[in-house]
């Protein structure tokens, strides 16, 4: 063992650490490390080999630490994916980094990975000091005694009263250190450290190795109503192994996809997914509900944390229970989709939006003969009777599934491309409703169309990954903004996201293209009404279509773009009072379309008031 103090921090080190006292010295000093460090007066860092923790625990008992609270730090070096852990009491903190002797981490190239493993440690006790654990703990006891007493509804013919007890405190505690590591992950990111816990994480999970991954081999047959989970304690391990692995890869889905850091987050996120979610089925493809809650709610609140505890709870016992992810929450958006369109005007919009998602289901379906309930398959067809879908626009379908194996579209694809269509139906709608100024439902939408996302990242690769997280983030962005004009701003965005993935239109505005475009209605101060916003983006489109005949450096340019729109604006009666916000519509457009220069602004706008068409001739 040996000891050694760095500005009031306590730096224990045992087994191979001590050969590597001069790289973990560096690390420690490094401006990232000493940042987190400040905050605390009483630290005490200990690197030992996860592999022998004999000497540890010896050293452990000469150190002033209470009995019951010696024990809990004991307890920990058995969880699973629980290696390297921080701990404290009053104004006390230790840090134990515990790694194995083969680790990468001391390599040149993945420094970044063990400063990334110390700060996140290290955040633990910053954030401790600050009174976070206290409040996630008063959550959870609230949340253990309210699922504790939920779980009366399991018949105590299957399992004893105490085993569900002990059963739910089990997961409860994994719950609250996973809940503990995603906000310190969460802040690590914010911060700019994203590579840095990336980097450790491949290291922890041997991402890139060929290693022999062994996840816990516990799966059981599925049906609603039946219980059929026979050992609560192989179902518990199960369970937690699954819950400690979140904070590896839910964190990382606060980034945009623009981000540096985003390819390599969503690389990791699938290795995960794909060599250790595998068992049981159930519980991985649910973790896709677990990320909807962090999207939709994610803050240091107590709503959040009794949010987070609430949905692995439910999580629990629904499997218990028994219950089909994929056809749960397609019928869930059905359900919600039936809650919103409640007037006779709206029938023929909810038809719209259901029928995509009906038909998306029977191909789901089609393709899964196995492993779909009898309940499942006679709700479906009521629906498609209820909404008029006959045999013969079901026979066209199974006529396009079967060619499909001729084309580069595949039925996974044709289930998705539904699915958007749909999205973007309610996306639309949901624009309406912001902007017509009926705000009450814009949660209900807002779920519908993450429940419609959760079914289509259940197909996993085969679907576009980028779209599903964009859509995600915006929607979170949606749930979680107050103001009315961001509001305004991201379900248009989110309707022509969806639109633009299905049909790809190279005149159709991109993203940034609409945000730009909605920055500068902001700037410009014009009335952002629904009128304007359609305005705008066709007369990007009207660019977008002449960049793609002339070049924009042609002196016809300006004219010819000038006269397209001023086409378009002929005889049309405008809501405002003078032409003013019209120019500067027209500006707006100019400014948001990608590859129009700066100094052709003037041009072209002197061409568009050139072109224009008096209101008196317009008639």
């Amino acid at each position: 063992m040996m000891e050694m103090d760095i500005n009031d921090c306590k730096i224990v080190l045992f087994d191979f650490f001590q050969k590597k006292k001069a790289i973990l010295l560096e690390a420690l000093k490094s401006d990232e490390v000493q940042t987190f460090l400040e905050p605390l007066s009483d630290m005490t860092i200990i690197f030992s080999d996860i592999n022998n923790i004999d000497e540890l625990k010896s050293y452990l008992k000469t150190l002033q630490i209470p009995k019951e609270n010696l024990k809990d730090i004991l307890i920990v070096f058995d969880r699973p994916f629980q290696s390297s852990f921080s701990w404290g009491f009053q104004d006390k903190e230790f840090v134990f980094i515990r790694l194995e002797k083969g680790t990468k981490l001391f390599q040149k190239k993945n420094r970044k990975g063990l400063i990334g493993l110390v700060i996140h440690e290290v955040l633990h006790g910053v954030q401790r000091q600050r009174g976070l654990e206290i409040r996630l703990r008063d959550s959870l006891d609230f949340s253990l005694d309210f699922f504790t007493q939920l779980a009366e509804v399991i018949p105590p013919e299957k399992y004893k009263r105490e085993e569900i007890i002990s059963f739910l405190k089990q997961i409860s505690q994994v719950a609250l250190f996973a809940l503990k590591d995603i906000f310190v992950n969460v802040e690590m990111i914010k911060r700019g450290l994203a590579e840095w816990l990336v980097i450790f994480y491949q290291d922890e999970v041997g991402f890139g190795e060929e290693i022999n991954i062994s996840p816990p081999q516990y799966e059981t047959e599925f049906e609603k109503g039946i219980i059929k989970v026979m050992d609560l304690n192989a179902f518990a391990n199960a369970f937690t192994y699954t819950l400690s692995l979140i904070p590896i890869w839910l964190p990382f889905m606060v980034l945009e996809t623009d981000s540096k850091d985003y390819e390599s987050s969503r690389k990791l996120k699938h290795f995960i997914f794909e060599e250790y979610y595998i068992n049981p089925s159930f519980i991985t493809r649910e973790m896709w509900h677990i990320e909807n809650i962090f999207l939709a709610s994610f803050s240091f609140s107590k709503s959040f944390h009794r949010k987070w505890y609430g949905a692995i709870f439910n999580l629990a016992l629904e499997y218990l229970l028994g219950e089909d992810f994929l056809f749960y929450h397609l019928f869930k958006a059905t359900e919600l989709l039936e809650e919103l369109y409640i007037t006779e005007e709206s029938e023929e919009r909810k038809s719209m939006a259901m029928i995509p998602i009906l038909k998306a289901t029977y191909i789901y379906r089609r393709e899964h003969l196995v492993g779909i309930q009898k309940r499942n398959i006679e709700e479906l067809n009521s629906k498609l009777e209820q909404y008029s879908i006959s045999k013969d626009e079901l026979l066209e379908l199974e006529e396009a599934i079967d060619s499909s194996a001729e084309h580069s579209t595949s039925p996974a694809h044709m289930f998705e491309n539904l699915m958007k269509l749909s999205i973007m139906i309610i996306s639309r709608d949901l624009r309406e409703n912001v902007f017509s100024g009926e705000n009450l439902k814009f949660k209900v939408f807002s779920r519908t169309i993450l429940s419609l996302l959760q079914a289509i990242n259940y197909l996993g690769d085969e679907c576009d990954d980028q779209y599903y997280h964009t859509v995600r983030l915006g929607v979170k962005r949606l749930l979680r903004s107050d103001d009315l004009f961001k509001r305004k701003r991201w379900v248009l965005l989110l309707e022509n996201f969806a639109q633009n993935t299905i049909f790809q239109g190279e005149t159709e505005p991109t993203q940034n293209e609409i945000e730009e475009l909605m920055y500068n209605f902001d700037f410009f101060e014009i009335p952002l009404t629904n009128f304007f916003i359609d305005l705008g983006i066709s007369f990007i489109q009207n660019i977008k279509t002449v960049m793609k005949t002339v070049p924009v450096d042609d002196e016809e340019f300006p004219f010819l773009t000038a006269q397209l729109i001023n086409i378009q604006l002929g005889g049309l009666q405008l809501p405002i009072e003078d032409d003013e916000h019209l120019n500067l519509l027209y500006v707006s457009s100019l400014i948001a379309t990608r590859g129009i220069p700066y100094l052709l602004i003037q041009v072209m706008l002197t061409a568009f008031l050139q072109a224009r068409v008096p209101p008196e001739e317009a008639e």
